[in-house]
């Protein structure tokens, strides 16, 4: 009995301790914290409109003669438009004129009648009453020949009217009114000419920002930027040129309007499209994706790889978020390496193992 005991105490401290458990590594994806500058900005929707937007009208009634313009195409201010049938308002300039010449004959004729008696008149050689006469009929003549200069000028105005000019430059719409049709002035609307460049841009934004815009404002002239979608694409960059006077008593809201070059007609008048005031720019803000922030009862936390592959929940501060991106006030140092993805078994010094 005694030997088996022995033996037993002897394979007992001949057998090994058992190596501790490995520590897991979770895989994860990590980027880097950067630093640039980030604008502070105030976004909202709005919508495209031209500075002039023009309805063109005839001011007269006649046939259309002719349409000197391709729908959808950009025309300078003085190119001819259309043409109205001229012949009957050239027929009643023509008629004015002649009324106009013969009035001025019988006033000449008036005027030399009063010459002539007013020295007799004067010598009583002629009845007063007469030469008063002689008077009032020069003086109705007078009279007379300013209201057919009038016929004769609104004659003139009426033939001047038979061609119509582009007002401004601008690009032209839909013909609603075909070659050979009768138009007439009647309020009815030929085509419109709308103003592409420079283009106005109007949004709106809640009146608890107005105090913002406001003292941004009074530091330096603000920047708009709009997109069609996307701001990470194709932007369009303009200035801020107005607020409107007063705040939207119904919707608590107010009106702002930006102007752009639009030099290559990317924005279209009624277009709808984003738009972000730029308020300011932070020169040296740390940037990291909004995917990294995880958010707790305490807050937002990032966590941080250190050095020896463990890492480290950080709380942090957040500013302005723009697009994908956030801007890290407070917390994260610039090039430190951050967790993007990956975050769901991590907690304070666990190890991971970057993908």
């Amino acid at each position: 009995m005694k030997r088996w005991l022995f033996f037993l105490l002897i394979a007992c401290s001949c057998h090994k301790k058992a190596p501790p458990p490995e520590i897991p590594s979770y895989p994860v994806k990590t980027t880097i914290a950067e630093q640039k500058a980030a604008p502070i900005f105030l976004e909202a929707l709005g919508h495209v409109q031209s500075i002039t937007s023009i309805n063109i009208k005839s001011r007269i009634e006649g046939e259309l003669t002719g349409v000197y313009f391709t729908q959808g195409k950009e025309v300078k201010k003085g190119d001819l438009l259309f043409t109205i049938d001229p012949r009957p308002y050239q027929a009643s300039l023509k008629e004015a004129q002649s009324i106009l010449e013969q009035t001025l004959a019988d006033l000449a004729l008036a005027s030399e009648k009063v010459k002539r008696y007013r020295t007799l008149a004067n010598d009583e050689f002629y009845s007063q009453i007469d030469y008063e006469t002689l008077q009032a009929n020069f003086a109705s003549t007078t009279a007379l020949a300013a209201q057919n200069r009038a016929q004769v000028d609104s004659a003139l105005i009426n033939l001047n009217y038979c061609w119509i000019y582009a007002p401004i430059d601008g690009m032209m719409g839909i013909l609603q009114v075909d070659f050979g049709n009768l138009v007439a002035n009647d309020g009815s609307t030929l085509t419109t000419l709308n103003q592409m460049a420079p283009i106005y841009v109007t949004f709106a934004i809640p009146e608890f920002q107005l105090p913002q815009i406001q003292k941004y404002s009074r530091l330096h002239p603000l920047k708009v930027i709009a997109a069609y979608e996307d701001f990470t694409k194709e932007t369009f960059e303009g200035d801020l040129y107005m607020l409107d006077n007063a705040v939207d008593e119904s919707t608590g809201m107010i009106t702002l309007r930006a102007i752009f070059a639009n030099d290559h007609r990317e924005l279209w008048p009624g277009q709808f499209i984003r738009t972000r005031l730029i308020l300011d720019t932070v020169p040296n803000a740390v940037i990291v994706p909004y995917t990294v922030v995880q958010l707790t009862l305490n807050g937002p936390v990032i966590f941080v790889v250190k050095s020896d592959n463990t890492v480290s929940q950080r709380p942090v501060k957040l500013g302005q978020r723009e697009d994908s991106n956030v801007i890290v006030l407070q917390g994260i140092d610039a090039g430190e390496t951050i967790v993007v993805e990956g975050q769901l078994n991590l907690f304070e010094g666990a190890k991971v193992r970057i993908r």
